[in-house]
């Protein structure tokens, strides 16, 4: 869990990747927001159930199947939670090939989504506010996910495999454009209040200021 005053967050990395899902919401819900399930479904379900949460929606930040790859279990345990993944992913969590899961010497295929997201689409879920920023250039539909606290303006970005601690998303996958991912980087996070906490895919969390100055790929001039 994190020290944050209104929004709780716990991290687990799962899988031969260690990707990173999240269970976020306002704190004293019991509703909660799980971000990327990407493998280990039992240790997943566990950290929920060991904290009698309620996952109320699955948000997908893209269709790679590291990040998707529990995601049929969840939805098992929590049929009422709705999968929300950018339109321009979608297809990738019925194709094994575009998803990479035939990649990683697996076959993985999902159910349609419940929503198919735009970018600044806006909604609340676990006693959050929550924004979707479009960050194409790691996949086609890479999004970024932005909750707020209503109350005290607390806000932290969830950027999937577009960012990282002073590092990028790969872009040598099907869908991936690099000067894209660093137009996104750019033009969608960097503009975002330095303060901002920026919690990845993958490794450890950063801030927009920190990657504003120290990420070699996108150090403004």
């Amino acid at each position: 869990m994190n020290d944050f005053k209104n929004i709780e967050l716990c991290c687990l990395p799962l899988g031969e990747l260690f990707a990173n899902c999240y269970l976020v919401s306002q704190k004293g819900s019991r509703k909660v927001v799980c971000i990327d399930p990407g493998a280990e479904p039992e240790k997943l379900l566990m950290a929920l159930r060991s904290r009698k949460f309620e996952v109320e929606k699955i948000l997908l930040t893209h269709g790679h199947a590291d990040h998707i790859g529990a995601l049929n279990e969840l939805r098992k345990a929590f049929p009422e939670a709705a999968v929300c993944i950018h339109e321009k992913d979608a297809v990738m969590l019925f194709d094994p090939e575009r998803n990479l899961s035939t990649f990683l010497g697996e076959i993985i295929t999902c159910e349609k989504p419940e929503m198919l997201l735009n970018d600044g689409e806006e909604f609340q879920s676990a006693g959050l506010n929550w924004k979707v920023i479009w960050t194409p250039g790691h996949t086609e539909g890479g999004v970024c996910f932005l909750a707020s606290d209503p109350a005290g303006g607390e806000q932290v970005l969830f950027s999937g495999d577009t960012l990282f601690f002073l590092s990028i998303g790969r872009t040598d996958f099907p869908g991936g454009n690099y000067q894209q991912l660093i137009d996104s980087i750019r033009n969608k996070i960097l503009t975002l209040p330095p303060e901002t906490l920026v919690y990845p895919g993958h490794m450890d969390a950063t801030s927009v200021k920190a990657e504003a100055e120290g990420n070699p790929y996108v150090k403004l001039c």
